[in-house]
């Protein structure tokens, strides 16, 4: 090669690696809360961090938020369902007010959250929102992820690495608080628990509306006069708003809880991880931070609920505490920040994906090993893992794999793949922690010789009960989210 012609093919080289660097996506965070709703909308800037002759590797580089909705009360029709067409007016609204039309969205996260997952027609409003809104990625999100989500928002995962300490968020919205715990960028626990503003709900009179029945056995042990119908008294708030407060000292303190509180866990319980600084988001968060003294109940109802005394008791509780506290960057907006700019991974360049088949959600994940992919047994394991679905629902196989794997391990892999999907008539879709995605897809698809798509990723981990949404690629790499269980209340 001539040295005018290496100077022509390094530019014409370097010119399209910048197109990929100077790559931005557009991505929207809806979340449908207990007690409120918004949008935001934010761009996510892509760059190529491999060198100039190496295979271009897309990273995700910033996300900016470029607009905020208002903050809106959830619609509902009645208490068991969400008004799906104030729903679909608020989006439609913020879409024109942020002069952004749909199909602009490249990803995005549309979550139901806290109590409002419990509606009935959740599911079904969920369903109509993620096609409505755009073609989104994610769908919904479990509270452990949605913990993890809010987390990012508040600052909680910058704070863990500027400070080398883990940091836990307590995320407290209307229904429940979601929580996460981060060490160097990275979330180590998650949980959830059923505390939040709007589980006792009280009139302008100050007559108590709505006690939810996750906290009745609390109230009880407690021997607190609140249910139906009864106008409380201030203190008597205030005894159970200090509970509150108190269980998120003892969480954090690894310190015996009481059989009522330890009922108010959701699905599972923390991991007993001491983390030396404490944050929170949340609509109760903004009374937490605030100055504000709430002392009367006038103070208490201006909302109808909660929200403000328990604010305040969780502020007076670790003012008075050793634990060291930090204000999250975002509070009320936490969640919806992080589902629109966190939510986010990038499968790399060095995959086999099919776009025809994308984008597609919703998909069930089977891990196939702890540890060690066992080659001679894999066939069998994975066929006898497939029977636990329906032959017509999609499922994702996912293991670790070796580090270097050689050419015949590769080939070995992919035979027992292909043999053990062999009677569905479905994609395959494989997911492995290490870098030989490429290799792989591409002797699976050699051995189906299109018989059926094939998607095959790499560098993503993920667990047994999590289920992934992969969108239509973006410079050569496809958007990809992890959630946690559907609607497993």
């Amino acid at each position: 090669m001539c040295l005018s012609s290496f100077f022509i093919l390094k530019v014409s080289v370097q010119k399209k690696l910048e197109e990929v660097m100077k790559n931005q996506i557009l991505s929207i965070g809806i979340d449908i809360g207990t007690t409120t709703t918004q949008i935001i909308f934010s761009k996510i800037a892509l760059k190529n961090t491999s060198s100039l002759f190496l295979l271009p590797e897309v990273k995700i580089t910033s996300a900016t938020i470029i607009y905020k909705s208002n903050i809106y009360f959830t619609p509902l029709i009645s208490k068991e369902k969400i008004d799906l067409k104030a729903i679909q007016d608020i989006i439609t609204m913020e879409y024109k007010n942020a002069n952004i039309l749909k199909t602009e969205a490249s990803t995005g996260a549309v979550i139901i959250t806290g109590e409002t997952c419990r509606k009935e027609n959740s599911e079904k409003v969920l369903k109509y929102l993620s096609d409505f809104a755009g073609d989104f990625v994610v769908a919904t999100a479990g509270p452990d992820l949605e913990g993890i989500l809010a987390g990012f928002g508040a600052g909680a995962a910058m704070a863990s690495k500027n400070y080398t300490s883990k940091v836990v968020n307590f995320d407290i919205g209307g229904g429940t608080t979601n929580a996460s715990v981060f060490w160097d960028g990275q979330a180590i626990d998650s949980f959830a628990l059923n505390i939040g503003g709007r589980l006792i709900q009280l009139d302008i009179a100050g007559k108590i509306t709505y006690v939810s029945d996750k906290i009745k056995p609390l109230i009880e042990s407690l021997k607190l006069n609140l249910h139906l119908g009864i106008t409380p008294d201030f203190q008597t708030l205030k005894i159970l708003t200090d509970c509150f407060s108190q269980m998120f000292l003892n969480i954090n303190e690894k310190l015996d809880l009481d059989v009522e509180v330890e009922r108010l866990f959701i699905h599972h319980k923390h991991k007993g991880i001491y983390a030396e600084f404490i944050m929170f988001s949340g609509g109760v968060a903004e009374f937490i931070y605030s100055k504000e003294e709430i002392n009367t109940i006038d103070a208490v109802i201006r909302y109808g609920d909660i929200g403000p005394l328990l604010g305040y008791s969780i502020r007076k509780a670790f003012e008075n505490s050793k634990e060291k506290t930090l204000e999250s960057i975002e509070k009320i907006r936490a969640t919806v920040i992080g589902a629109g700019s966190h939510s986010l991974k990038l499968s790399g360049s060095t995959i086999v994906y099919d776009d025809n088949l994308l984008p597609i959600k919703n998909i069930p994940i089977i891990k196939l090993f702890c540890e060690d992919v066992d080659l001679p047994n894999m066939q069998n394991i994975i066929y006898e893992k497939l029977k636990l679905y329906d032959d017509a629902t999609s499922v994702a196989i996912a293991f670790r794999g070796p580090k270097s794997p050689s050419y015949l391990q590769i080939k070995s892999m992919a035979e027992a793949i292909v043999n053990a999907f062999n009677p569905y008539i479905n994609p395959i879709i494989v997911i492995v922690e290490q870098d030989f995605a490429k290799a792989l897809g591409q002797c699976i698809g050699n051995l189906l010789k299109g018989s059926k798509g094939i998607i095959c990723l790499d560098k993503i981990k993920v667990d047994n009960g999590d289920y992934v949404d992969i969108g239509k690629s973006i410079s050569n790499a496809v958007p990809v989210v992890i959630k946690t269980l559907i609607f497993n209340i």
